[in-house]
């Protein structure tokens, strides 16, 4: 199994998207004081990291997984490790989905504000 820090790799996300710990805290919908206990944290519960893995639109399930795909968690050979392959696949496409959604929302905001500021004459 790899050795990895859980609350170490979170902490490395937020800080290469330049967020907040308020930030964060105010997306996964707890008190910013259990942001500190997550990065300090060598383990997580799933259902948290499922919430982590929206909010920070990184599926950080990958991390147990080698190069041939195999989960590290599961001996090679067991009939489950497709299974455990699919579902982090399907993961990383709902989280994909999610964030391409929200960056057309984005953009139909700005398309939408740049046609009002046309319109006034404040934006050439």
């Amino acid at each position: 199994m790899k050795d990895i820090h859980i609350g170490h790799e979170i902490e490395q996300r937020i800080a290469m998207l330049r967020m907040t710990k308020t930030d964060f805290a105010r997306l996964i919908g707890k008190a910013q004081q259990n942001v500190s206990r997550i990065f300090s944290s060598p383990s997580i519960k799933t259902d948290e990291l499922e919430k982590i893995c929206e909010v920070l639109h990184f599926n950080f399930f990958r991390l147990w997984v080698d190069e041939g795909g195999d989960i590290n968690l599961v001996a090679s050979g067991d009939s489950s490790v497709a299974a455990i392959n699919s579902d982090v696949n399907t993961a990383d496409e709902a989280v994909l989905r999610e964030r391409i959604r929200a960056l057309e929302m984005l953009l139909k905001e700005k398309e939408r504000m740049l046609n009002y500021l046309m319109a006034q004459g404040k934006f050439p």
